[in-house]
């Protein structure tokens, strides 16, 4: 498959008094990003709320959606926080006697996924085998695995779209509930919101999230954390809860 050509983007002098410069490329809105000296292109949208990420702020080589706060690494594109589950796309730059040029990343960040499903069924297969020497009574000599990995961020988030707001009828990963999820020693904190803080089905939705996470795989228990900083809005809806709740 051929390589990408390079597109002229931008010029250094564009960057004279700011640190990021609005442009188009492969036909995609994108900023190109200065930080130390360093030019960084990434696609101009927010993976969570498909709006734009021109005016957030730059943390440690990182963008911060100005709308809820998701923020992305400006190298490989991933999300760094909730609500943001997807990565943004990336560009590669180079720089040509102070003209600035990009192209699509050419990096697979999926790669590592056919190495996961192999160490799978890897695991799978030696499980099997200690149960078949276990039941003849032989040591084939391999150990035994230890705990179980927790779920992922991600598996966790589709988890929780289990969980429908019953007044809405919308899950509350879409309605923008879930503000983040964190995992320690196979203990999970989720820290949520309501869509008002009298909201009467509150003790189910949080009930049922908990269930929801404690169901899984690796998970040894969940604790659910409310909080009303910052308050839930109708704009922290996905485009999916909108869609469904005929919201345009």
């Amino acid at each position: 498959m051929s390589e990408t050509a390079w597109e002229q983007v931008a010029n250094v002098d564009d960057f004279a008094g700011t640190d990021r410069v609005s442009v188009i490329i492969d036909d995609l809105p994108a900023l190109i990003v200065q930080l130390e000296g360093e030019y960084f292109a990434i696609e101009d949208v927010c993976t969570h709320d498909g709006q734009p990420l021109t005016d957030g702020a730059i943390i440690e080589n990182s963008i911060e959606c100005p709308r809820h706060g998701a923020r992305f690494d400006l190298k490989s594109g991933a999300p760094l926080c909730m609500p943001a589950t997807q990565p943004v796309q990336t560009f590669e730059v180079d720089i040509r006697e102070g003209v600035i040029f990009a192209r699509p990343s050419t990096g697979e960040s999926n790669s590592a996924a056919p190495a996961s499903s192999t160490a799978s069924a890897s695991a799978t297969t030696e499980a099997a085998a200690a149960g078949t020497s276990e039941q003849s009574g032989e040591d084939t000599g391999v150990p035994s695995t230890g705990p179980q990995e927790a779920p992922r961020v991600g598996d966790m988030l589709d988890s929780l779209k289990k969980v429908v707001d019953p007044e809405l009828f919308v899950n509350i990963v879409d309605l923008g509930l879930v503000y983040d999820i964190t995992e320690d020693n196979n203990q999970v904190t989720v820290t949520m919101t309501l869509t008002s803080p009298s909201c009467p089905a509150g003790p189910q939705i949080v009930a049922q999230a908990r269930e929801a996470i404690e169901s899984m795989p690796g998970v040894d228990g969940a604790e659910i954390k409310l909080t009303m900083s910052p308050p839930w809005t109708p704009e922290m809806m996905t485009e999916d809860a909108r869609d469904q709740l005929g919201i345009f």
